[in-house]
Parts: structure tokens; C-alpha cells; sequence
């Protein structure tokens, strides 16, 4: 009887375990790197990812020229191209927001459910996810830049007077300081073409 209630007790020892580590797993705020090509490094600690490796929220990552970086969770993936920088500025099982100050990123989102919610934050605007893959790209030094979608729609406001407007699938959005309203236009060839690698993201 007494080893009986032993490998009881182990057995559930080892249940609980492995519940409360998956349930922990579950909840990680973490986006994971599941591609990259060329050098990406952690602005916070100089720290150069790799695959698998994990970005906390709040931290910044910056690619090099030539690289290419995935980072995925539980919302959507995240594509940086080479020359960029954005930082994870929200990550958790409701809500990712990715803040971008210089490059060109594309977004594959996963199906959201009511209450959750994927956002671009760039030093102008703000484009809020409606199920979709769409691309961006930011200039830093002029504020200017460019939103394109391939599927589904992206909401764009304004941070300045919150003025919004809809994107829906092949239109895109020149994004120009000063400029009063927003004219939206179909998108080029070259930017459906370019977003046609959202198939290789997980």
C-alpha cells in the first residue's frame, strides 16, 4: 500500500508539473524568432539573435542592410527587412503592438478573436490589424512612408487629430507630413510582389 501511495503521489507530481509548465508556456510574452537571414541584433543589450531565440516585450531589435528577421507569436508574425528598427512595445495574449521608427515590415496576423488586437505604431500613425497581411515601410527622418495590403483590411489613424481611414485588400496609403487628408490609391505591382513573401512567414 505504502509504494502504491508513493507512485501515486509522483504521478501526480508530474501531471501538475508539466500542467503548470505548459500553462507558462501558454503564457509567455515572448515573440520567438522563427527565421532570419543575416545579423539582427538586440538594441537593449547588443545582443545578436538567432534562431529560436526569444525578444521580451519592450525590447528593440534593428536589422542589418541585408537581413531578413521573423518573429512570431501568438497574435501574428512579424517580417523586418533589412535597415530596420521596431521595438515589441505590447505583447501578450490580447494585444501586440509593434512600434516601427525606420524600415519596412510585414505583418501576417493570425485569426483574432473579439478583444484581441494586432497594431503597427509608427511616428505618425497607427495601423490596427482586421485580419490580414499587409506591409509597411517608415522614414524616420521625414516621418513619411507607405502602408500596401494584400489581405483583408487595415484601419489607419492619425495620431495627430485621430483621423482615420480604411484600407482594404490591394489598395495601399502614402503617408507624407503636412498632408491633410488621406487619398488612397491601388497598389503597385512591385508592392503586391514584394508582399507575396508573406507565404514563407509561419
Amino acid at each position: 500500500m505504502g509504494v502504491f501511495m508513493i507512485r501515486l503521489f509522483i504521478a501526480i507530481s508530474v501531471l501538475f508539473f508539466f500542467s503548470v509548465c505548459k500553462g507558462r508556456v501558454a503564457e509567455s510574452s515572448d515573440a520567438v524568432v522563427t527565421f532570419l537571414k543575416g545579423k539582427a541584433v538586440v538594441l537593449e543589450t547588443g545582443k545578436d539573435l538567432s534562431p529560436l531565440a526569444n525578444v521580451t516585450e519592450k525590447q528593440s531589435v534593428k536589422t542589418e542592410s541585408d537581413a531578413v528577421l521573423d518573429l512570431t507569436s501568438k497574435l501574428g508574425s512579424f517580417r523586418l527587412l533589412g535597415g530596420s528598427i521596431a521595438n515589441v512595445a505590447t505583447l501578450n495574449a490580447e494585444t501586440a503592438t509593434f512600434q516601427v521608427s525606420e524600415g519596412n515590415v510585414l505583418i501576417k496576423s493570425a485569426k483574432l478573436s473579439k478583444g484581441q488586437s494586432l497594431t503597427v505604431d509608427t511616428p505618425t500613425v497607427v495601423a490596427a490589424v482586421r485580419g490580414t497581411q499587409f506591409w509597411g515601410r517608415v522614414n524616420g527622418k521625414d516621418e513619411s512612408g507607405t502602408f500596401a495590403v494584400r489581405e483583408g483590411s487595415v484601419e489607419i489613424t492619425r495620431k495627430s487629430d485621430n483621423t482615420k481611414v480604411l484600407i482594404e485588400a490591394g489598395q495601399a496609403l502614402d503617408l507624407k507630413p503636412g498632408d491633410k487628408e488621406f487619398i488612397k490609391r491601388a497598389a503597385a505591382k512591385e508592392e503586391l510582389a514584394a508582399m507575396e513573401q508573406i507565404d514563407q512567414m509561419k
